[in-house]
């Protein structure tokens, strides 16, 4: 059987009011956690409109014959003060037309995998800018970068969290319990005995990402128990990334300053 079309997008009707409404927040109080929400939708589950000028690309001998005749699509960019270009991405049409007064604005819809691949590809934009003319919310090249390699790590199963000198990040018991995920990190732990304790606790970084860390006190090759570690609790990822660090460093020592661990060997 044919595949299926998949129906066609109505740009008309995009709109995200989650992250609208955690920008809102986001603007009242700047706190981790509200950093953590917005950044969590911009990231998953937002689809933005972009500005852009469409053009035919014109005939010439300088032009390759595969693109004559096809269209050109031009992104519009926003210049800071300090003329840095970025590319501008808006949660919706009332956001967009505090840009653009054109009646017959052309648009394309862009996800954040979208905006960061077209920022780190061209050194001459410094990033995006979510409804620069409203609650907005800045991110520059290095942040793209970061939050592009996190999402690629929570793709790949696991990270092994390093935490630079000084680096603030808040480290508690997680807002909730993941107990599907811990039942299968435990099963796994009771069948390879070079795995002695685990602690799960909850990091909030300068930046506003939270993620999942288990401390592991581990005997035998760490990547070999780190990466059984991560295909057990693969199935039962939520919404936050689970990254691993291993015992016996000063923020592992810290992290787990009188937190009880959830699994112990011969318990």
């Amino acid at each position: 059987m044919p595949e299926a079309k998949k129906p066609a997008i109505d740009l008309q009707k995009i709109s995200n009011p989650q992250l609208v409404e955690a920008l809102a927040t986001l603007h009242k109080e700047n706190t981790p956690l509200n950093q953590g929400k917005v950044l969590d939708l911009v990231l998953h589950h937002a689809s933005f409109l972009a500005p852009v000028i469409l053009a035919p690309v014109p005939k010439g001998s300088n032009v390759p014959p595969q693109l004559q005749g096809k269209t050109a699509i031009q992104f519009q960019l926003i210049t800071t003060k300090d003329g840095r270009p970025f590319f501008p991405a808006f949660t919706d049409w009332e956001e967009l037309r505090k840009f653009s007064k054109l009646k017959e604005q052309r648009v394309v819809m862009l996800r954040f995998d979208n905006y960061a691949e077209m920022v780190l590809k061209d050194d001459r934009t410094a990033g995006m800018v979510i409804n620069p003319l409203g609650l907005s919310l800045t991110l520059d090249r290095k942040s793209l970068e970061n939050m592009a390699r996190k999402k690629a790590e929570l793709a790949r199963g696991y990270a092994e969290e390093q935490v630079e000198k000084d680096t603030q990040v808040m480290v508690g018991d997680p807002e909730e319990e993941p107990e599907e995920l811990l039942d299968a990190v435990c099963e796994l732990a009771e069948k390879r005995e070079e795995i002695q304790r685990l602690w799960l606790r909850e990091m909030v970084r300068q930046d506003g990402m939270k993620r999942y860390i288990i401390v592991v006190d581990h005997t035998g090759v760490r990547d070999e128990v780190f990466q059984a570690i991560a295909q057990a609790a693969a199935p039962h990822f939520g919404k936050l990334p689970v990254d691993m660090i291993p015992y016996g460093t000063g923020f592992a020592d810290a992290a787990t300053e009188d937190a009880m661990p959830f699994y112990v060997r011969g318990e």
